[in-house]
């Protein structure tokens, strides 16, 4: 086997940790002499045989390598930078295929990567440019035509130049070509990541005279573009805003309903539900495109409305739609209000249910085309929905609806009492065997399906610091210990001193959670009794945080009282709650 690793751009420890290991458990390492920091081959066993590529031309290398392998030798071929980039190393593997020879590559950090860091740069600076090119002035080596430097400059995007630092007079003369200006920033970051590093800031029109003077003619990178005078903040990029959404992360609070529209019609249909049903409206057009509007919109409405025809929203659509359990609701309706037609999460979204109220106000027809709803069958998700209740495990709602479907008996075990008539079909049971286990416990009797009630409010104490990693570990013991389901927990609380604690706010969100907290002299007033710790009075103000904040977030009762885990406290709160067969 043979293995192309990437050394990285010079400094020893920027080798990946799978190229390093390769390196300690090589037989056999052929090197670039001119370009690898030699310290890296430190990393080699003392029997290891070690070749310099910089004396051999391509025909002894590959001989080198060939040999090698057929003794049964591991073997590195040790690259500068990142292979894949003006490593030569297509050539090298063609004729390996000939010979039948296996191989793998392994990226490593190319120069350009180790440039920007020497400059404290960033290559894609919003409302600067959001590209970068990679190229090299054409010399023994040629380009294709249509890539000659002054082609590529006519961008003005962010570039970085390889293989090209002993021709700067050319490459100024061609970027000047371009879309570049004399007083376009430039850089040349001789070595970068090497001990000798070396950085010259100049501009294009002073690049040549610039590399002469600091004595600059190869194993540099020639850098070029405006993200090089960037100082102080740059404009936002948005991914981190409070009010971006992403498929990991909803914003600090999900409007209600979302329309769009494409006609004069459709905007009057769509300001009329907006008002109605409570959200925002907005008409198609050059400022919001329907692929942005859609992805701005999709993780941060609960549902989405389309005034125009199915075709339009399907498509928008398509490149978000994940998961039945996170999707929003998706609604068509046309522009003379003749139907309205669910498209995407029909009964956990309430896309169905969002297609009958908007048939109501505009007298439009509900398209509703799940079997359950056209059989007149129990539809699981839609009532879990209706309960404020989580599926645990949704693969197993077509099997419960394909049984209903079929004319069979499924059996429910709720932990509560359900007002109203069972629907038919379902057949309620106290123990196992069951079907569906409705309530906020681990089920215990064998495999169904799990409906969750999400009616829990987890209370939280920890010491100043306390990461992620150690409250999820807690959380998991504290759900073992109680055999909660963590879908029954809506939200989490505590007192207002840890409401900015990093490792607490990432628990909170990657369980998508929202973190409440309330000042001490809150917590002091809910009544009840508490376990009360004169440590915790001392430090906080009051004398319990996890069991008050848990009843006072759910305005219920304590359910779970504190359990303590190495600095970490946790307390369960349920809030009144009613379910039904509605």
């Amino acid at each position: 086997m043979i293995h192309f690793v990437g050394a990285g751009p010079g400094a020893e420890d920027l080798i990946t940790l799978r190229g390093a290991e390769l390196l300690r458990q090589a037989d056999c390492i052929v090197y670039a002499g001119s370009l690898v920091n030699p310290a890296l081959l430190g990393l080699a066993r003392s029997d290891c045989k070690l070749y310099n590529s910089a004396e051999l031309h391509l025909e002894e290398v590959l001989n080198l390598l060939i040999t090698c392998d057929e003794k049964g030798r591991n073997v590195v071929r040790l690259h500068t930078g990142d292979p894949s980039l003006y490593g030569a190393i297509r050539e090298q593997m063609a004729v390996l295929d000939q010979h039948g020879i296996s191989y793998e590559v392994v990226p490593g950090v190319s120069a350009f990567s180790g440039a920007a860091a020497a400059l404290n740069a960033e290559y894609t600076l919003p409302g600067v440019s959001q590209t970068l090119i990679l190229t090299r002035l054409a010399g023994k080596t040629p380009v294709p035509e249509e890539e000659q430097l002054h082609s590529l400059a006519a961008h003005g995007a962010s570039m970085a130049l390889f293989l090209s630092a002993g021709m700067l007079p050319r490459v100024q003369a061609e970027l000047l070509r371009g879309a570049y200006t004399e007083e376009t920033p430039a850089a040349l970051v001789y070595k970068a990541t090497w001990p000798e590093e070396k950085v010259v800031h100049c501009t294009v029109s002073t690049l040549a005279a610039a590399g002469e003077e600091a004595g600059i003619t190869k194993t540099a990178m020639v850098l070029v573009g405006d993200f090089l005078a960037a100082t102080g903040a740059p404009e936002p990029s948005h991914l981190y805003e409070s009010s971006f959404a992403t498929e990991y992360r909803a914003p600090a609070e999900k409007e209600p309903l979302a329309v769009l529209s494409f006609t004069d019609a459709g905007q009057k249909l769509a300001d009329s539900l907006a008002e109605v049903l409570g959200g925002t409206s907005t008409r198609c057009g050059k400022e919001d495109s329907l692929a942005d509007w859609t992805a701005s919109h999709f993780y941060a409405a609960d549902a989405l409305v389309y005034v125009g025809a199915v075709g339009i929203a399907v498509r928008a659509i398509a490149p978000f739609a994940a998961d039945k359990t996170t999707d929003p609701a998706v609604v068509v309706l046309d522009d003379t209000a003749r139907f309205a037609v669910p498209i995407l999460s029909g009964h956990l979204g309430g896309a169905n249910d969002l297609a009958r109220r908007i048939s109501r106000l505009c007298g439009a027809t509900p398209v509703i085309t799940t079997s359950t709803d056209n059989h007149g069958v129990f539809a699981v998700d839609e009532w879990a929905k209706h309960q404020h209740a989580r599926i645990g495990n949704p693969s197993w709602i077509k099997t419960i609806s394909g049984a209903l479907l079929a004319g069979q008996t499924v059996r429910l075990c709720s932990e509560f009492e359900l007002e109203g008539e069972t629907p038919q079909g379902i057949q309620l049971v106290e123990s196992a065997p069951y079907d569906i286990y409705f309530g906020i416990h681990r089920p215990t009797g064998g495999p169904s399906l799990h409906v969750v009630s999400r009616i829990l409010a987890l209370g939280v104490g920890c010491k100043k610091g306390t990461s992620c990693d150690a409250l999820e570990e807690a959380f998991q013991a504290f759900l073992q210990a109680h055999n909660i389901s963590p879908d029954a927990v809506d939200y989490a609380a505590s007192i207002d001193l840890k409401q900015h604690e990093p490792g607490l706010r990432t628990f909170c969100q990657e369980h998508g959670w929202d973190l409440l907290t309330y000042p001490a002299e809150d917590l002091r007033a809910v009544p009840g009794t508490f376990t009360a710790s004169d440590f915790v009075r001392q430090t906080t103000g009051v004398d319990n945080v996890c069991e008050r904040s848990a009843v006072l977030a759910s305005s219920g009762t304590l359910l779970v009282p504190k359990q303590t885990y190495d600095g970490i406290t946790f307390a369960l709160a349920v809030k009144s709650y009613t379910p039904n067969w509605r």
